[in-house]
């Protein structure tokens, strides 16, 4: 009888739970994000730290308003933060180098978010990074993990969509991005190195076969992230 009176309990405090957070509007949390950490943390009673609206996470609209506070507040609460979710379908560190906000994004790569997932472009935080000449935040992700060799929806990997910059910049960013042959993955069986070699050569020279997806060494360990095939067998179509 206690057991059931318990369960009975648990159900209506999980309805209440969901009633409140359901009664929280769109314009209510931006309103909240935008007041900072003392609204924000009031918010936190009200919705759990998890809660997920129009595509958005807490932190998505945190970065959204460039709230470093909140983003903080949000981190110390243990919210996720690798999920997807903002304008482009992406994590919140892809939100916060979109928008700019390098000192955020700097930050949740410290707190380890993971950096090889894609949005709905295929685009990872590399790519965006590369897209925009953000020099130092790409050899931040680097640092951090992030892979030089994962291609985007239409095939491009990030030293393909680095912009016309200055030649140094530009320089720069095509030597930090460059597949190496130690990005690729390691083959032994005879006669493989060569077409390890001549595929770094395509993908170098812009004109790897599209069709194809290489995965290094660190995009295997996070490759729940990418959701894309190792099949280094298929390298013969070039």
């Amino acid at each position: 009888m206690l057991r059931k009176i318990l369960s009975m309990a648990f159900v209506m405090l999980l309805i209440t739970i969901t009633v409140d957070a359901q009664t929280v509007s769109k314009s209510e949390i931006i309103q909240t994000i935008k007041k900072g950490v003392p609204a924000t943390q009031e918010l936190l009673q009200r919705v759990p730290i998890d809660y997920y609206q129009n595509n958005n996470t807490l932190l998505h609209y945190a970065v959204q308003f460039r709230k470093r506070d909140v983003v903080e507040l949000l981190v110390r609460n243990k919210i996720d933060l690798s999920r997807k979710g903002g304008r482009f379908y992406g994590t919140a560190l892809q939100e916060a180098i979109y928008y700019g906000y390098l000192g955020i994004a700097s930050y949740l790569l410290k707190e380890g978010t993971r950096v090889n997932i894609q949005n709905k472009y295929g685009e990872t935080a590399l790519h965006l990074a590369a897209k925009r000449g953000y020099l130092s935040m790409v050899n931040q992700l680097l640092a951090h993990g992030a892979s030089k060799t994962i291609p985007d929806h239409n095939g491009n990997r990030p030293y393909d969509v680095i912009p016309n910059l200055s030649w140094e910049s530009r320089k720069a960013l095509e030597e930090a991005l460059m597949v190496q042959a130690s990005d690729l993955p390691n083959v032994s069986s005879h006669g493989q190195s060569r077409l390890k070699r001549d595929v770094l050569n395509q993908i170098n020279q812009g004109r790897g076969n599209k069709n194809i997806n290489i995965i290094d060494k660190k995009t295997r360990i996070d490759q729940s992230d990418v959701g894309i095939n190792i099949n280094i067998h298929k390298i013969n179509q070039f």
